[in-house]
């Protein structure tokens, strides 16, 4: 093969590797938002009071993790759904992601909350830690897994 056909084709490879390089990347950046926002609708769901929104973006074999206990998705519906609408509409807490990772149809997002003190005496407000693991299915993002762990804030 001459030299100029090998440069060719190492040249024409090399710009396949590079743009399905950037593919791969922008579709991992479209799912990284879709699962961030998929995690948003179901806070906004819960902060809306809105158990119908909540609980469908609950996978139904979904297991909630919450003060050493495990709960099923009947459990959980039966027990803490309407309490953590309720505390999630009253919450002044402020929301941050701190990681998200897709791997290929299996995501998980870290998130954590701030609650300030809320002005009674002895309060320093709380901080929550919450890991939700999502699966992609044929209509988008699922919660797959919840796990909530909080505690007061030191002062």
């Amino acid at each position: 093969m001459p030299a100029i056909l090998r440069a060719g084709a190492l040249c024409l490879s090399l710009g396949v590797c590079v743009f399905t390089s950037r593919l791969e990347a922008q579709i991992v950046r479209t799912d990284s938002s879709e699962v961030v926002a998929t995690v948003a609708r179901f806070h906004d769901a819960l902060t809306a009071g809105d158990s119908v929104r909540a609980v469908a973006l609950l996978a139904s074999n979904v297991h909630i993790l919450e003060s050493g206990a495990i709960e099923t998705r009947a459990e959980y519906l039966g027990h803490h759904l309407g309490a953590d609408m309720k505390a999630s509409k009253s919450s002044k807490g402020t929301r941050s992601v701190v990681q998200v990772q897709v791997l290929g149809n299996a995501a998980y997002v870290v998130s954590k909350t701030i609650t300030p003190p809320t002005g009674e005496k002895d309060s320093t407000g709380s901080q929550m830690a919450e890991l939700m693991v999502l699966g992609r299915t044929a209509t988008g993002w699922t919660i797959q897994a919840i796990h909530w762990s909080s505690r007061r804030r030191r002062s």
